[in-house]
Parts: C-alpha cells; structure tokens; sequence
C-alpha cells in the first residue's frame, strides 16, 4: 500500500504540475528580507480508507468449533509528501488500526523520512523508514493483498526501523537494477524470564525502536533486477545483520540475527488476460544462546531450554484479469490465489520439548507455535482503479492445533 502510494504520490509530482502553497507574488510588490521564497514548495496528501467484514471458523480436534463475525473500519491512513525543491523531499506516513476487538484502535507513525536527490541514480534518505526486506512488506506491500489476509510467515521479518541509507536505480542496456543499502538501530531481542509456558516469547526480535538497546547498528539492503526493457520481471534479494540484538551489560548482548529475503513479481499482459505473479521466501536466524525460561507457577528455579532460534516463511500467488474484454464487468474483475507456509523456531531435541514442558507435549516451538500451511482464493471487482472490492476465503492449518477458516469482504479507498 505505502510503495503504491508513493509511487503514484512521487510520479504525480514529477509528471504534473501541482499547485504550489504558497501564492505567486505580484511582480510589483517587493519582498521582504530573509522571507521564503516558497515557490518551489509543493504538496500532495494520499492515503486510504479501509473496511471489512470477517466471519472466522476455529476447529480444534475434539472441542466445539469457535465463531465468530465482526464488522469494522480496518485502518484509515493519511500519507502527506513534500516536495521542497527537486532535490529534497520529505515523506510521511500515520495510520490509524481498528483491530476489531473491543472497538480498539492505534495511532501508529510507520514512516517520518527525508529524502535528498543527489544524482539520478542517487539519494540519500535518513528518519524513520520501512526497508526494502521481501516483495510482500519491501516492495509492493498493500497492493499486492487481493487476499485480504497477510501471507503467512511475513509479519516477523525486518520492518519499520530509524536510520539512514542511500538508494536508487541504474540502467545497465534493456535491463534495470536498483538497490537500497541502509544503517538502522536494528531489531531488539525479547527477554522474558517470567512468564510461563507457550506464552513466553524470549527470542523474538522487534523492530520499529526509536532508540538503540546497545552500540551496535544494523546494516541491510537489497538488491532488484529487471532483465527485460518493459520491466514486466523484478527479481530481488534483500537481507540485514545484526551483531547484537540484546541490551547492553546483560548476558544477552552479543548475540546476533541475521535476516534473508528472495523474492520475484511478474507482470504482463498476455490480451485480454491480464497476468501477475508473485512469490517470496525469508528466513530469520537469532543466534542460539541459553535463555532464561520460567517453567510453571509450581516451581521457583528457571529452566534453560536449548532451541534453534530460525524461523521462515514462503508465499506464491497469482491474479489473472481479463482487462482487455469488451465486457465492461468482466474486465473489472479478478481472480486470485494464493499458498504459503510458516515454519517457527524448534527445540533442539526432544528431550527438551518434553522435560521442560511436561504440560506442552503438542509444541514444537518455544512460542507455542506448531508449522502452519495457508490456502487463499479471492475475487476482486474493481470498482474504478483506486477502489477494489475483495471477497476472500482463507484456511490456515497448523500442525498438532488449530484450523482457522475466515471468510472476508472488504473495501478500499485510495486516494
């Protein structure tokens, strides 16, 4: 979403000529000292408005199955973008999140950036920004999400983060290359030595920090090919590392995290069929460390449960459209369908699954995470070519728990 807004938010300001903020000035008034001049400023407020509707289906084996059905505005999304002069821009980005529970919501700033334009293959942009990591959440985010639901196997990756990077695109003959290479504070490693069983989350990574935990910063970036001269073909690899993700002066903070990310998106016009297609696989390796665990309420000591700390996940879809039909509804619609796993952190040996854990023999994972398949198929009309209408079903299966099946209607605006 945020990638196709800016896309179109930045093209509209080097293709059109918007209204600049502040009024030319009569050629006879004379302007007083060090007033800003103000004529090159210019400004553009996209964004999106989002709703749906869900009816979810829990099955566990051997209990009653769960419903339920909700109905509620997802997110609503203003992205302003400036346009100071041709060189340097400022790029912006606060969402409001209905998470549908209780009528909750968040205000959440997911970028705050600067970027300056030193060359047409070059610039330099430093704040609070989301990394290129994947296809899903570093390239075409949103607006590839027919599906209504996230892939799975995306969500845990490198994400919003405050540091600094350069970026930009070269033509090498018909094909094209681009790149982005930042440094960011970096992700934050969980450490939770009080809460018990499956909820504890001790070796999970978060992002989107503000301030660093230690001296040490990340380092990533990414790489894109596009082979063909009407770029119908991306190709990318993106990664970042992190030689310490825990607090500094504890036990913790030398450990490291290394994050990888492939992907391609496929895009072509085959008349009247309009094809896409898309796939991703990312995986996150945390250093393997003895972390302190609680076991239960009925004793005092910590056990130390030795896991493989690696998680990934993989997606590939599809949408076909029959653009080119003469029949005005049926060039509206598309088809779309997708597959997709997740395969969470495991313990190194059963011994530790079933010592540690006595009540949790099910679990192959410290978070009480089992691996999970997703199968999506959607059906999306496009009401005009800003406003999608998405109709989905969705089944996540995890092994040794729960299948959840949800059902979802869901409008977007963009604007």
């Amino acid at each position: 979403m945020k990638t196709l807004i800016k896309t179109i938010t930045i093209g509209g300001f080097m293709l059109f000529n918007f209204a600049t903020v502040s009024k030319a000035q009569d050629s006879t008034q004379i302007d007083k000292p060090n007033k800003p001049g103000g004529s090159n400023t210019k400004f553009l407020l996209a964004g999106k408005a989002q709703m749906s509707c869900t009816n979810t289906i829990t099955q566990m084996p051997g209990s009653p199955d769960v419903k339920a059905n909700t109905f509620f505005p997802d997110a609503f999304m203003l992205m302003p973008l400036v346009k100071v002069n041709n060189k340097l821009f400022l790029d912006a980005q606060i969402e409001v999140d209905a998470n549908g529970i209780g009528g909750g919501s968040s205000i959440n700033l997911n970028e705050l950036i600067v970027y300056y334009r030193v060359a047409p293959a070059l610039s330099i942009f430093a704040g609070n920004f989301s990394p290129k990591y994947g296809l899903y959440a570093g390239v075409l985010d949103d607006f590839t999400n027919r599906y209504c639901t996230d892939p799975i196997g995306m969500s845990r990756g490198p994400s919003t983060q405050t540091g600094i990077g350069i970026q930009g695109g070269v033509q090498a003959g018909y094909s094209k290359f681009n790149y982005q290479l930042y440094v960011a504070n970096g992700p934050q490693m969980t450490v939770d030595s009080t809460t018990k069983g499956s909820n504890n989350l001790t070796g999970q990574l978060t992002y989107g920090n503000y301030s660093d935990n230690n001296m040490n910063k990340a380092i990533g970036g990414s790489i894109g090919f596009l082979p063909f001269s009407n770029s119908s073909l991306q190709i990318d690899v993106s990664g970042q590392w992190a030689g310490k993700v825990g607090t500094t002066g504890t036990p913790f903070e030398n450990i490291s995290s290394t994050s990888f990310a492939a992907d391609l998106n496929y895009y072509h016009v085959f008349s009247p069929i309009m094809v896409r297609v898309l796939a991703e696989y990312n995986s996150t390796t945390t250093k393997n460390y003895n972390y302190p665990w609680y076991s239960d309420s009925t004793k005092s000591s910590y056990l130390i449960p030795t896991f493989n700390n690696q998680f990934s996940g993989w997606f590939c879809g599809a949408t076909v459209r029959a653009s080119g039909s003469g029949h005005a509804f049926l060039s509206n619609l598309e088809l779309g369908a997708r597959v997709g796993g997740y395969t969470p952190p495991s313990y190194v040996n059963d011994k530790d699954k079933y010592t540690n854990y006595p009540n949790q023999t099910g679990l192959q994972s410290p978070w009480g995470e089992n691996p999970e398949t997703q199968t999506t198929v959607c059906l999306t009309y496009w009401l005009t070519w800003k406003t999608p209408l998405n109709i989905a079903y969705d089944v996540l299966k995890m092994s040794n728990g729960p299948t959840v099946t949800t059902y979802t209607a869901r409008l977007i605006y963009f604007f």
